[in-house]
């Protein structure tokens, strides 16, 4: 069965609650509105809201794999997100067949008082691993993070770059239908983000439909086929990768 992903008139508000003239809430809206990442609005209830997503109309099918590009705060992420899960969109639908599996928020839902194994673990339950499997990926994910002794410590003993290795290692031994990345190749030193590359780059090729979130435009030209070019909430272009770099370029660069 071939994988699809289709959105139709699909919003996402966010609501502030109890902003006045002079909240800081209120103030956090405005600004918002200046550097053109939100749309604020107001709903029945008198409340302020910020519009995330802005009436996304979208067909992705089987072999895409699409860039999502766009300035800090566009909704790029917030887009992946409604995309997981994690979201519900506020009016419209999501259609989604396939697997999906997410790499945003690589570490999110860890546990700091428990260890680098454990948390291994806890995610591969999550993921509904058989036990059989589980134990194969855990035995893999200590190889790959290089993390050694230190995966029987609590993870709060971490630096932030060790959190960022575990968490990348506990993620990469899905082979999804549909892959959702936001911005990943940063993670750790040289060594283990080439390391970490190749293997994404891995299960990219091997996902039906790949979405990818970055700033890194060369790297997107090079990993992708298509572009989504997001501006306030809204989808500003759709299609070549080199006409959406080059009306991002001619707005903000």
């Amino acid at each position: 069965m071939k994988s699809y992903i289709k959105l139709n008139h699909s919003c996402l508000d966010f609501p502030i609650y109890e902003a006045s003239e002079f909240s800081f809430r209120n103030k956090i809206s405005s600004f918002g509105k200046r550097i053109g990442f939100a749309k604020t609005d107001i709903i029945k209830s008198g409340r302020r809201i910020v519009r995330g997503l802005d009436n996304i109309n979208l067909e992705i099918n089987t072999g895409d794999k699409i860039a999502i590009i766009g300035p800090n705060g566009a909704g790029k992420t917030t887009l992946l997100k409604l995309l997981a899960g994690i979201y519900v969109p506020t009016s419209g639908t999501v259609e989604i067949n396939g697997k999906v599996s997410s790499m945003i928020d690589l570490g999110f839902g860890f546990l700091d008082d428990a260890t680098g194994y454990e948390n291994i673990l806890l995610s591969r339950i999550i993921q509904g691993e058989s036990i059989k499997n589980r134990q194969n990926i855990i035995k893999s994910a200590e190889e790959f993070s290089g993390l050694g002794e230190y995966l029987n410590l609590p993870i709060r003993t971490y630096s932030s770059g060790m959190k960022s290795r575990l968490a990348l290692s506990s993620a990469i031994y899905n082979v999804p239908d549909i892959l959702l990345i936001d911005e990943f190749f940063s993670t750790g030193d040289i060594e283990f983000s080439k390391k970490s590359r190749d293997k994404i780059t891995e299960i990219m090729d091997n996902s039906s439909i790949m979405l990818f979130a970055s700033h890194d435009l060369n790297l997107v030209q090079e990993l992708c086929t298509k572009a989504m070019y997001i501006k306030n909430g809204k989808i500003n272009f759709y299609g070549n990768i080199d006409k959406a770099r080059s009306i991002y370029e001619n707005d903000y660069l």
